[in-house]
């Protein structure tokens, strides 16, 4: 029995959730989180702008009045960010996902996970596998992998 420890973006639940149904997976438990992974919560203007998650845009503020900025720094759509430019918003709000498993179903858990969340770009997220000792039914009291089915 295996626990998979996903930390994906946030914007990318869906698309986890409807991969994980079509392979019969039930039981999956999603939190809100927030981290820094490699890029120390660095974000593209390109991904900020294009990002679905309001918490994120609204961290980063102009210091300056947008009719104030040079016009190299005003980007696409009046944004007052070149869109080359990178901002660092310290930690990023992400989504955890939680499955426990048998060990014949890991790798395609794994799969479908890397899947529907792999962008090739950074902040793809991460995914640990971790042992589990056993697992326990509350309501009938059956114990290791009889409890997940």
């Amino acid at each position: 029995m295996k626990q998979i420890i996903a930390i994906l973006r946030d914007e990318r639940v869906e698309e986890t959730k409807t991969a994980l149904e079509s392979i019969g997976v039930r039981g999956i438990t999603f939190l809100y989180v927030i981290g820094r992974g490699e890029q120390k919560g660095r974000v593209s203007a390109r991904e900020l702008a294009g990002s679905q998650n309001r918490n994120m845009r609204m961290q980063l503020e102009s210091p300056l009045p947008v009719d104030k900025l040079p016009d190299a720094e005003i980007g696409a759509a009046g944004s007052p960010f070149h869109t080359d430019a990178e901002f660092a918003l310290g930690f990023l709000p992400k989504r955890m996902l939680v499955i426990i498993s048998c060990d014949e179903g890991v790798n395609r858990i794994v799969q479908a996970i890397v899947n529907s969340n792999q962008t090739g770009r950074h902040g793809d997220g991460r995914i640990f596998i971790c042992p589990m000792i056993s697992a326990i039914r509350v309501r009938t009291g059956e114990h290791g992998d009889k409890a997940l089915s």
